[in-house]
């Protein structure tokens, strides 16, 4: 199966989730490759679950302190993006990816774990959700299939399905900023004991490293990586679709 890797680049908080929408239509259609992408951000922003409730956000300070808030295409809850890594996975539901939710989260997060072992991080993927509380923040929370280091959730990840295809997304917190998330969320001080960046657990985390492991492990899983930018009808669409949107 032949995979599209796009490496990382920083962009504008809006555009990334226009950007990700933009491949999975793609992608669906049948007009590009399954596609990676790897991505950071320009400036601090906070990105909500489809299905999340604005009110969990304090938005008199966000406003106040120019950090937008974008409703990701995918579910899950709260994430201020600072220092981190995300990622977008796109792919018609197709030849590995071809069952369920759970399945492909299988496969990612194994892909995943095995680019952190190589990494020189020892991780543990996470098989039953063990933490139920009803935080606003997804780092407080761990589900099925996401990853941990030294029982802290490392990846945070969400998917959104549809009948020919799906589209997953994820971040990797590098550094956390715990007196600014206590002021953009509405959560307690338990729940910000649970997250650490990587870096925090770990040490120095070199991006490019980390992403050319995941091209080693996507090799050694038998998938083919084509690695290519993003084309211009996918920035086109992507300035079309951020124009329809309302913000959050």
């Amino acid at each position: 199966m032949l995979i599209r890797f796009i490496e990382f680049e920083n962009y504008d908080p809006r555009l990334n989730m226009a950007i990700d929408e933009a491949i999975s239509i793609f992608v669906r259609k049948g007009e590009l490759l399954p596609t990676f992408r790897f991505y950071g951000w320009n400036k601090r922003a906070i990105t909500i679950g489809e299905f999340q409730n604005l009110e969990e956000i304090n938005q008199n300070f966000c406003i106040l302190h120019d950090i937008p808030v974008i409703r990701r295409p995918t579910g899950g809850k709260g994430i201020l993006h600072n220092e981190d890594v995300t990622y977008s996975f796109s792919c018609r539901r197709e030849e590995r990816f071809r069952g369920n939710l759970f399945q492909a989260y299988e496969i990612l997060s194994r892909i995943f774990a095995k680019a952190f072992y190589l990494t020189g991080i020892d991780v543990e993927i996470i098989r039953e959700k063990r933490n139920f509380n009803r935080s606003s923040v997804c780092f407080a929370r761990s589900s099925f299939g996401e990853i941990c280091f030294k029982n802290i959730k490392i990846i945070g990840s969400a998917q959104k399905r549809w009948t020919d295809g799906f589209l997953q997304q994820g971040t990797i917190p590098l550094t956390v900023d715990r007196e600014l998330l206590s002021k953009v969320f509405l959560c307690n001080s338990e729940d910000l004991n649970n997250i650490a960046g990587i870096k925090e657990l770990f040490g120095e985390f070199n991006i490019e490293i980390f992403q050319e492991n995941i091209k080693r492990v996507l090799k050694e899983e038998g998938f083919e990586v084509v690695v290519d930018c993003l084309q211009k009808k996918e920035l086109v669409l992507a300035e079309k679709l951020l124009q329809k949107k309302q913000p959050a």
